[in-house]
């Protein structure tokens, strides 16, 4: 039996599915039930629960063979922090998967996680990955890069809106990103595969790109030239201080930090990953084009 943690996400939701196509027996639990329209989930066990709380993991957990823990949190709220959620919510799974005899835990992690991170959701997941390596069960990070789902959700309606998109700095940033659905893939292939237990491992789409030139690539999918407008990150920097002054949200922070860095796997990196697993990696225009319309 398998367990995912955060089936609601948009990596949970492709596990489920190839859980689904794969008639492999699976546990979904999330905060609220599992939402999969168009798919036959009566084959599926569905447990919803707070991750933060011990009691509700060990009811998710009870029975289970794999945890694939796939839950995030986009910004921090007023009641929760990526240290509750990430580190907190990992730290119950290795409790209640010790109880129960887990066999694997797989965490989603980050590129860019580091101790002592300014950024304070790298310096949670950095913790989390620490935590899960010396719990003694098997395990299995992926560091993703960013994924094709925010040039589609962000990008690409505001660029239809306005013609145009605003960064941080000058557009030169470098990104690889790719499909939740091969993130998805790796995922399963990582049960019962020596080459993935008690790895840590960055993965990446097959393309990269400068954020400049993923804008230009949005623009010319939804039918609009994209002009880009630069914000210097002095000035980001003063907006998103101002704004955890006065809300106490610090994500633009985390925000702001992230985007200062590349986000690619280097040649090792992928040829590891491609010795591990059996991906076909999609391309990100073919992608944008079967899901936003001009």
């Amino acid at each position: 039996m398998l367990l995912i943690a955060g089936c609601n996400g948009h990596v949970g939701k492709e596990i489920v599915r190839k859980c689904i196509a794969k008639k492999i027996p699976a546990r979904c639990f999330d905060i609220k039930p599992l939402e999969l329209p168009g798919e036959d989930i009566a084959g599926l066990e569905i447990v919803t629960g707070d991750i933060t709380k011990l009691d509700d993991v060990r009811k998710a957990v009870k029975g289970v063979d794999v945890v694939m823990d796939v839950i995030g949190m986009r910004g921090e709220t007023k009641v929760l922090t990526h240290e509750m959620v990430e580190h907190g919510g990992m730290k119950n799974i290795i409790q209640a998967g010790k109880e129960s005899q887990v066999k694997h835990i797989l965490y989603t992690s980050v590129m860019g996680v580091e101790p002592n991170s300014p950024a304070m959701s790298l310096a949670a997941k950095w913790n989390t990955e620490q935590t899960l390596i010396n719990s003694g069960i098997a395990y299995t990070i992926f560091r993703p890069s960013g994924y094709f789902v925010d040039f589609a959700e962000y990008f690409a309606p505001q660029i239809k809106k306005t013609g145009s998109f605003t960064v941080v700095g000058d557009g030169s940033t470098k990104l690889q990103p790719l499909d939740p659905v091969d993130l998805a893939e790796a995922f399963i292939q990582s049960i019962d595969n020596g080459k993935a237990k008690n790895k840590t491992l960055k993965i990446a789409g097959s393309e990269v790109f400068t954020l400049a030139g993923i804008i230009a690539l949005v623009g010319t999918v939804v039918g609009r030239e994209a002009k880009i407008k630069k914000m210097p990150f002095w000035l980001a920097n003063l907006m998103f201080s101002a704004i955890a002054l006065v809300t106490g949200k610090k994500g633009g922070k985390d925000f702001l930090y992230r985007m200062r860095r590349d986000s690619v796997c280097t040649d090792a990196e992928m040829r590891e990953i491609k010795e591990a697993f059996k991906i076909e990696f999609k391309k990100l225009e073919p992608w944008l084009r079967e899901r936003v319309k001009g």
